[in-house]
């Protein structure tokens, strides 16, 4: 069925597999041809990766019909259908309404002694179809750039506003509300950037005061009840948009901004990325840009979705101890933490961002 339908287009003939026209040393194509009108002339025979063709300008090759024919060309090993599927973010397991019912699958962790090359693998799938994975039992003498560019090999760090890596700790007059023992709720991190890290890796080095549990939310899942349920609300979030922006002084003058939906969608209308952090929004801006009624409507359609982000039900609650790091989809996974108390005990965290592609 396959190669019938590229019969009027001439893709069979551009999407030749033999020799000729794909290298099989670097998997790629050797020519563009763009071959439009090209027919098949006959089929030669066929086998568990390939129909072997002849076109009617006389070239005879071969038409990929597998995974090990397409991306292995039927002698290299090929990716598993998963991982092309969460490569390109789709297959993605949505949450279920209640996330502290099934813990054992949200909250899954790998003990670092266990992370050989197939331990690594099978946390990242993990990761890429929930969202949410985590590592403990590291070494305290681990850095977290090491960790993320040496042992899970999953580097370049990041260089954004606040560094390579960070430190996330209670501190007086702070440049950024992280940066408090104060409740923080449920958010992505720098949804002022064009395109924000889709990985965030959160590394607990030491944990010993009163309160602070870590809790996500999974803004996919509840977007998509969203759609079902309040129509008009989900419209209203994915085409109007809302500015934020990074200026605090502790900064040194930087100066971010950017206006995007909350909810951004691909063609097809599946979300694929959420935006939301309250302490960076623009209001003013927002004002000053979208009319009046139009900004009624987003603003009930947003606190309602608030109320579902906020509810404890939703949401997937941990006390992080020393030597554990959590790896977040910070496209898709809210974070958030609840209030400690201040001088009850140390509370050190490292942050860092990357790219779902690595």
């Amino acid at each position: 069925e396959a190669v019938v339908s590229t019969q009027s287009t001439g893709e069979s003939r551009d999407s030749c597999r033999c020799s000729t026209c794909w290298n099989r040393h670097s998997n790629q194509y050797r020519y563009n041809y763009g071959n439009e009108g090209v027919k098949i002339k006959d089929v030669i025979r066929t086998d568990d990766h390939f129909v072997y063709l002849e076109w009617d300008d006389g070239h005879v090759g071969q038409y990929a019909i597998s995974a090990e024919g397409i991306y292995g060309n039927g002698e290299k090993s090929a990716p598993s259908p998963d991982h092309v599927k969460v490569t390109l973010r789709e297959r993605l397991n949505l949450w279920p309404v209640e996330p502290g019912q099934d813990t054992a699958t949200l909250a899954k962790a790998w003990k670092w002694d266990d992370l050989g090359p197939e331990g690594v693998r099978d946390m990242l799938l993990h990761f890429m179809q929930y969202g949410l994975a985590f590592i403990h039992d590291i070494p305290s003498d681990k850095g977290l750039r090491e960790i993320v560019n040496n042992d899970i090999k999953c580097g370049p760090i990041w260089d954004t506003i606040f560094g390579v890596s960070s430190e996330v700790k209670a501190l007086a007059n702070a440049s950024n509300e992280a940066y408090s023992n104060e409740y923080l709720e449920a958010h992505i991190d720098l949804p002022y950037y064009t395109q924000p890290p889709s990985v965030f890796y959160f590394y607990c080095k030491e944990n010993n005061a009163q309160g602070g549990h870590s809790f996500w939310v999974d803004s996919f899942s509840i977007l998509e009840r969203l759609r079902i349920t309040h129509p008009e609300y989900f419209e209203v979030l994915s085409t109007t948009k809302t500015t934020f922006h990074a200026f605090s002084p502790g900064l040194q003058d930087v100066f971010i901004t950017g206006t995007y939906p909350s909810v951004e969608l691909t063609d097809s209308g599946s979300v694929y990325r959420y935006r939301d952090l309250f302490f960076a929004r623009d209001n003013y801006q927002f004002v000053r840009e979208v009319p009046v009624d139009r900004r009624q409507l987003w603003w009930e359609a947003y606190r309602y979705l608030r109320r579902q982000f906020d509810d404890e039900r939703q949401q997937l609650t941990q006390r992080l101890e020393g030597g554990t790091m959590v790896l977040i989809d910070n496209w898709r996974i809210l974070h958030g933490r609840e209030a400690f108390v201040p001088n009850s005990g140390s509370r050190l965290m490292e942050e860092a961002y990357g790219d779902w592609n690595n």
